[in-house]
């Protein structure tokens, strides 16, 4: 973590210090974030910082909202993993739980609206369900009962050997 010290510096220079820290040029600088260069160099200048292109430098970076509005604090935030690890630590999630919160965390936020959404669809179609389903599919091969696909084998077995037993003894009977 870097701690920078307080002071009247304008969150315009801020702004390229930590630009120049990441060693971006101003044009990727303003590609992560969705801005021209001629944008980000307007910015670095002292014009046209909205509050929204310090939300998205704080979301694409991890940088610490007050330190880039104030100069207070760290310039960054704690890394996911930092917290992530608090968190298993605090509830005891497994390593399965930890990643997929991580997962969940790190998809962009219309993602994890439509998997919010799918969560709830299938939630309520498992409440409105009146009997359970059948768990045999025919079209699912990993759903197949193995005893009862044994028991059906072998009774074909059985037949086919039976046909051929009578077969073979009316091969053996002579027409007079």
């Amino acid at each position: 973590m870097i701690a920078l010290t307080k002071g009247v510096v304008p969150v315009n220079e801020r702004i390229k210090k930590l630009r120049k820290m990441l060693d971006l040029t101003q044009q990727e600088f303003g590609n992560r974030i969705g801005m021209k260069q001629n944008t980000i160099a307007l910015i670095e200048k002292g014009r046209n910082t909205s509050d929204q292109t310090i939300f998205s430098i704080c979301r694409e970076f991890n940088v610490n909202e007050e330190w880039l509005r104030s100069g207070t604090g760290e310039m960054f935030k704690p890394a996911t993993n930092e917290v992530l690890d608090e968190l298993a630590k605090d509830h005891g999630l497994t390593l399965g739980e930890q990643i997929m919160i991580e997962k969940f965390i790190n998809m962009k936020r219309e993602s994890r609206a439509v998997l919010m959404d799918y969560i709830i669809e299938v939630a309520a179609a498992f409440n409105n369900q009146q009997a359970p389903a059948s768990p045999y599919d025919p079209a699912d091969p990993c759903s197949v009962d193995i005893d009862v696909e044994t028991a059906s084998y072998r009774q074909e077995l059985e037949d086919q050997k039976k046909v051929a037993e009578k077969s073979s003894a009316l091969g053996g009977i002579k027409e007079a």
